[in-house]
């Protein structure tokens, strides 16, 4: 069985005041119609969205929600993110409770978003700030196969464009989950463009080996403005990790406390290659792979962020996005980590 994980776009709400909940809400109701739910659980989307926004507003001043929809084994659901560098909560268990409450409100804020969802999780440090999660499936069931690795992505335009030039692929063979993670030159239009081509060749492909992918991008991208990206490989059965890369794309494997780069070689997918290595690790039970764009600098650690690992990967993505976005480039970073 082949399952493929089409890059989807990411609806983004800057949250500066209450009237952007309103906007935050809209946006999620908008994507919860594209995917086919029904009335009563886009009305789910509806309140919980508007909880988590407003508790931005509330506690934070500002922040941002990110919204998309996500498919798993032919199911469609939708997958909220609220971020803020706000003073952060120092008690989460009591904050989830309803008629908890610190700005003097009813404080049924994160209970009901907890209660309305089909999966929640939560991080926050006092005086750096929270990240709230929370996906919706149809009927608040959630799919009941279980994918054989989870996958967190924050990829989001510049300021200023409709259009992502990053993208992003997964795709789920028999033996392989292979990951891509693609930066078009610049971005806008024809930034997207290159993403989406070299997109198309990992879902095309028949080669199980990252280094003959990314040769394969490089000659569809001929005709583009050129890419950077790198293509992971992991094999479960096996217990190892493939990667290769070509231009400014990271990608980092942790096992633990050990944390080791993975190398892309300078070049353009489409217009310049010299040299593509494969590097080759083990992967393990403990194993996280992070891999993003230039729109990220590579100065985080997760040292910094106590707990932060053992998170739903959607949660360490959207938590190195908020911190070392560098806020002139389209931004993407994808996070795997095997299913707890």
């Amino acid at each position: 069985m082949e399952v493929a994980q089409q890059p989807v776009p990411q609806f983004v709400t800057e949250i500066r005041d209450s009237t952007h909940a309103g906007e935050a809400r809209r946006a999620a109701v908008r994507c919860a119609e594209m995917i086919g739910m029904k009335e009563s659980d886009s009305g789910a989307v509806a309140i919980a969205v508007t909880e988590m926004a407003t508790n931005v507003v509330k506690h934070a001043s500002a922040g941002t929600v990110i919204c998309a929809p996500v498919g798993q084994n032919g199911n469609r659901g939708l997958r909220v993110l609220s971020i803020d560098k706000g003073p952060g909560i120092r008690d989460i268990a009591s904050a989830l409770q309803d008629g908890y409450s610190t700005s003097g409100t009813s404080g049924n804020g994160l209970g009901a978003v907890r209660r309305l969802s089909t999966h929640f999780d939560i991080y926050s440090i006092p005086g750096q700030g929270t990240c709230v999660l929370a996906e919706f499936w149809p009927h608040r069931k959630a799919p009941s196969v279980v994918p054989p690795l989870q996958f967190g992505v924050v990829s989001v335009p510049v300021k200023g464009e409709d259009v992502c030039g990053d993208g992003w692929a997964v795709r789920v063979t028999a033996d392989n989950v292979f990951v891509m993670v693609v930066d078009g030159l610049g971005h806008g239009i024809h930034a997207a463009e290159a993403a989406r081509e070299a997109e198309r060749v990992l879902f095309q492909t028949d080669s199980t080996a990252p280094a003959t992918i990314l040769e394969a991008c490089h000659d569809a991208l001929r005709k583009t403005r050129g890419a950077a990206a790198a293509v992971a490989s992991i094999n479960q059965g096996n217990g190892t990790l493939s990667f290769a890369g070509l231009g400014n794309i990271s990608g980092i494997l942790m096992n633990g406390q050990n944390r080791r780069g993975l190398a892309s070689h300078n070049g353009t997918v489409g217009h310049q290659l010299h040299r593509l290595q494969e590097f080759n690790l083990p992967w393990n039970g403990n194993s996280v792979l992070i891999m993003h764009s230039d729109g990220l600098s590579t100065k985080w650690d997760l040292d910094y962020y106590p707990g932060l690992g053992s998170k739903d990967p959607s949660i360490i993505a959207a938590v190195l996005y908020r911190d070392y976005a560098r806020g002139r480039d389209d931004a993407t970073v994808v996070v795997v980590k095997n299913v707890a």
